[in-house]
């Protein structure tokens, strides 16, 4: 998983994160904590957004940092074991694997492709929970912090 994750990492002058999903339903905010754990780390080849339920209105944003690549991570119905994540192109998603949002996440991925022309790629992490709750399950927690250390340890 992390190989798939450097190699998409591995050539990027700047790189925009934007992290989905809801607080208030336990796992469905994994993508939120994977930025907030990236945050210290931003400098001008690592900006971070907390995307929440409404990514689109980060689209201007992000591309005012001219990136090369984008990265939005979200809860995913992998079909896999709670806290397991993949990355996955836009071309090849199905419409449904991501949570609902405002608009939907290829349809924000599509827009920061046009107008930014950087790659854009998801990151889908299984959720365990999306139960009413707040906090991450320890799977999922343990997922994000995998990530984060991955993309420090990369776009340093």
């Amino acid at each position: 998983m992390s190989n798939k994750l450097v190699r998409f990492l591995k050539d990027a002058t700047v790189v925009v994160i934007i992290g989905m999903g809801n607080e208030l339903r336990a796992d469905d905010a994994v993508g939120l904590y994977v930025v907030r754990l990236l945050k210290p780390s931003s400098n001008t080849r690592l900006e971070v957004f907390e995307g929440h339920m409404t990514p689109e209105v980060y689209i201007g944003p992000a591309c005012a940092s001219h990136p090369s690549h984008v990265l939005i991570v979200d809860a995913a119905e992998l079909g896999k074991k709670p806290g397991a994540w993949q990355i996955l192109s836009a071309d090849n998603i199905d419409q449904g694997l991501f949570t609902t949002h405002t608009i939907p996440a290829v349809e924000v991925a599509a827009e920061i492709k046009r107008r930014c022309n950087a790659y854009v790629v998801f990151l889908g992490i299984q959720p365990k929970s999306r139960d009413i709750s707040l906090g991450l399950s320890r799977e999922c927690q343990q997922a994000a912090e995998e990530i984060a250390r991955v993309i420090q340890e990369t776009v340093s």
